[in-house]
């Protein structure tokens, strides 16, 4: 296994966004003082884009309008765009929150909201696109159908013309809470795509996203689902959110993880989310430093 292409999540600085301090227009420079020269950028932290006061209430009249979808603007993406080649960093992921699961009506407001980021991962050159399922652990399996067309629709039209970067969903709460499920859903949406599409759509495997429960069963369980998704994967997530005094990330069983990558020649990128208390910073270069600790 070659050592991958070491990328940053946005998510990192989730605290100083969530405090009005940060945006994603920060992120090329923090990452860039890290040493590092790829970026993953989570749309819902773009800044408010010129005339918002304006956007934001237009679109929230239509039915079912995701919350992001206002802060969408090529005014904004090009600023996005030159502060990552200012810096050095390449834009490797855009994330957006999708929901298959919605009902008819609000459909064609998470379709306008599809078609923005796909339209932002082009205009941005991204490798990935990151997309979720949705829903909620209550949504009725009956529903999967309409999640499973959707879905493989949008892969398709992601790749129509002079193709677009690669679909990679993640196991990201939602009705892939239940990890089995998720799986069944993706092997559907990935039997209906003919071989060229096929190969440009994966798993985003995030080894925390999951509640497995506790005890022996328990890890029994969470190692399966750990072995299906690298078996799925073209993107990885190293989550941390913990050190100790010697700098060990003591949530998940990295050398384990990085096993299981290697087993199966994984050769896509990995993007940092440290979810941690305290400077964002510094969990980020500790994650570094575990990183290059993994792959040496």
């Amino acid at each position: 296994m070659n050592q991958p292409l070491l990328a940053v999540s946005s998510w990192s600085w989730h605290a100083p966004y969530y405090a009005g301090q940060w945006s994603l227009l920060d992120l090329p420079r923090d990452a860039a003082a890290l040493g590092l020269r790829a970026i993953e950028a989570n749309d819902f932290i773009l800044p408010p884009p010129p005339l918002s006061r304006l956007r934001r209430p237009l679109l929230d009249l239509l039915p079912g309008a995701p919350p992001e979808l206002w802060r969408y603007s090529r005014t904004t993406l090009e600023q996005l765009r030159r502060q990552a080649a200012e810096n050095g960093t390449e834009l490797l992921g855009w994330t957006i929150n999708s929901d298959f699961t919605v009902p008819a009506w609000q459909w064609p407001a998470q379709r306008l909201y599809l078609a923005r980021g796909l339209d932002a991962a082009r205009r941005l050159g991204v490798r990935l696109l990151r997309v979720n399922l949705g829903g909620s652990p209550q949504t009725p399996a009956a529903r999967d159908d309409r999640v499973v067309a959707r879905l493989a629709a949008f892969v398709q039209q992601s790749q129509a013309g002079n193709g677009g970067p690669a679909i990679t969903l993640e196991n990201h709460w939602g009705i892939s809470s239940d990890i089995d499920r998720h799986l069944r859903i993706f092997d559907r949406v990935r039997a209906r795509l003919a071989e060229p599409v096929q190969a440009q759509f994966g798993c985003c495997f995030d080894p925390s996203n999951m509640d497995a429960g506790e005890g022996e069963e328990a890890t029994g369980r969470r190692e399966r689902w750990w072995q299906a998704l690298v078996e799925r994967a073209n993107h990885f997530h190293l989550k941390t959110t913990t050190f100790d005094a010697q700098g060990r990330e003591t949530t998940l069983p990295h050398e384990q993880l990085w096993a299981l990558l290697q087993s199966v020649g994984y050769e896509g990128a990995v993007t940092i989310e440290f979810q941690g208390e305290g400077e964002p910073a510094a969990g980020v270069a500790r994650s570094i430093d575990l990183f290059h600790t993994l792959a040496r």
